[in-house]
């Protein structure tokens, strides 16, 4: 009796979900540079043009790519010097999970509001469509941050 293996996708290497895993790294790379760097419509761009992000703390979704970059211009305007320290990445088919540290000083609105400094976990859930995101999660602790405002 002769069993026949299938080939794979990638010519028999078994590197398909290795070039699948490094494309997922390289898009959430290329989403925390657009963060960093301030760029809210090449942080958008990363997403289909029906994408989704959603603070789950806070219950509020945003969806499609001009509400995506509006919201994010909110949020530096919030925390201006805001950073994220990725500890981790974890991915499971299309979808890839980062816990993170983040810190910033969190801006009032308002004359003479003091700037207060912020520090959070939080873990980034990514899903992944056709190269691009279809969405994301973000959670953290919305008590931690709010008594941090003071």
């Amino acid at each position: 009796m002769i069993l026949r293996v299938p080939r794979l996708p990638d010519g028999g290497r078994g590197t398909a979900g290795l070039d699948c895993a490094m494309d997922h790294a390289a898009l959430i790379d290329r989403f925390y540079a657009a963060y960093t760097g301030r760029d809210a419509d090449g942080a958008a761009a990363l997403y289909h043009a029906d994408g989704w992000h959603e603070e789950v703390a806070m219950a509020k979704r945003r969806e499609g790519r001009d509400a995506l970059a509006e919201g994010l211009r909110g949020f530096w305007r919030m925390l201006p010097d805001v950073a994220w320290e990725r500890r981790g990445y974890v991915r499971a088919g299309n979808s890839v999970a980062v816990p993170y540290h983040m810190t910033g000083t969190f801006t009032a609105k308002g004359e003479g509001a003091t700037p207060k400094p912020i520090a959070l976990h939080g873990l980034h859930l990514f899903e992944m469509r056709d190269g691009l995101l279809a969405g994301t999660r973000d959670m953290w602790d919305l008590d931690l941050f709010r008594a941090q405002m003071g």
